[in-house]
């Protein structure tokens, strides 16, 4: 498989949308830019290049939440652009169904800066926006803890049994409690999965842009993963000889997520041979068509490409197709008993746009997987 035929390109400029008035913006439904025409770059003062490396949230208040919400109604909202921190701009946005084809969304945006009554609106509905988030990540910390809170208790109890705590079991006692365990160790698996997607759906996942030194975390997650590998008999390799700076800009915390999963998934399905870890420097091509921004000020150094590859059975054409969408195969999923699985790589896709980078799994049958994942090493400016 081509990696650059994979990756989305931003569409030509369409006639029709082209001469259309109003700033046009057109998303796929799970919410990535896909096209813009000429009058929303305009009001944004931005280039095409800048908007595409962009995510929904980036541009103004509430994101692709809620222009989901807007396109089952007819109404308007009036929300803050978060472009330009120096400029304050408020938009008007209503959203519809792509008439020619129903997985698009379009996006009509106007700008209602110098308008009295569009700002009263909008104060309406931004204290709206804000208390329903704060309402919703509030709902979710608590059902968080109502949860998991006595599904720890469960594995902690039967674990302690199991390790004799309590006194002698005999053998149907053992075999029952570890099939408490087990479920309860995958139950709560599977509720912090939802819980963490939800999160990250309705935009309030917490996450901190800084510099940190790349070395070391990579360093932990070496220390952290060889004795597992060692425990399958499975080499472990960090390649980092392609890194061409110690320190970069990003979020550790949601970079360090990415990676454990995507290593835990590659030792777990991984039964001989070796698990490699690469740090590599993109071309500018294939940035371009990842559809990342490419400028004069910013080039291909400015970003670093992650790979994870491992010598497992692989995955077939079927399990690699929509592997990031964790809707699109649940009755698979639910009938292998591996829905936290299909989450995860969902979790793994939102938090590598988080970052404001792309991700992409290759595998064949019997040949491994490779996923590589290229984001922003340096802080972007507009």
């Amino acid at each position: 498989m081509n990696i650059l035929s994979w990756f989305f390109k931003p569409k030509k400029e369409k006639n029709i949308l082209s001469s259309y008035p109003d700033a046009v913006l057109v998303v796929s439904e799970s919410g990535e830019l896909l096209y813009a025409n000429e009058n929303l770059l305009r009001i944004l003062k931005i280039s095409s290049d800048e908007l595409f490396s962009l995510e929904l949230l980036d541009i103004f208040d509430g994101g692709f939440n809620l222009v989901s919400n807007l396109v089952n109604s007819e109404d308007s909202a009036v929300v803050r652009s978060k472009v330009n921190n120096d400029t304050e701009l408020f938009l008007e946005i209503r959203a519809s169904l792509y008439e020619d084809n129903e997985d698009k969304i379009i996006i009509s945006i106007r700008d209602v800066t110098n308008n009295k009554k569009m700002l009263n609106k909008l104060m309406f509905e931004h204290e709206y926006i804000t208390k329903l988030n704060k309402n919703r990540s509030t709902f979710l910390t608590k059902v968080s803890n109502e949860i998991t809170s006595p599904l720890h208790s469960i594995n902690g109890f039967s674990e302690a049994i199991l390790e004799g705590l309590g006194g002698d079991i005999n053998d149907k006692q053992q075999k029952y409690l570890k099939i408490i365990n087990k479920n309860s160790i995958q139950l709560l698996e599977l509720v912090n999965g939802i819980l963490e997607y939800s999160k990250l759906e309705s935009g309030i996942y917490d996450y901190e842009f800084k510099n940190f030194d790349f070395v070391t975390l990579m360093t932990n997650l070496f220390n952290k993963y060889k004795p597992l590998a060692d425990e399958k008999k499975l080499i472990l390799n960090f390649n980092l000889n392609s890194l061409t700076k110690r320190a970069i800009y990003s979020d550790e915390n949601v970079l360090k997520r990415i990676i454990e999963t995507l290593l835990d998934n590659a030792i777990e399905r991984t039964e001989s041979g070796a698990i490699q870890l690469s740090v590599v420097s993109p071309d500018k091509d294939y940035l371009e068509a990842a559809g990342l921004n490419v400028t004069n000020s910013l080039s291909a150094q400015n970003y670093i490409m992650i790979q994870v590859a491992d010598t497992s059975q692989g995955l077939s054409e079927s399990e690699l197709k929509n592997i990031f969408d964790p809707y699109a195969n649940i009755d698979k999923y639910i009938a292998k008993k591996t829905v936290s699985k299909s989450l995860e790589m969902g979790i793994v896709y939102m938090l590598v746009r988080i970052l404001k980078g792309r991700i992409h799994a290759e595998s064949e049958e019997n040949k491994g997987c490779i996923f590589s994942f290229v984001i922003p090493a340096e802080k972007l400016s507009l």
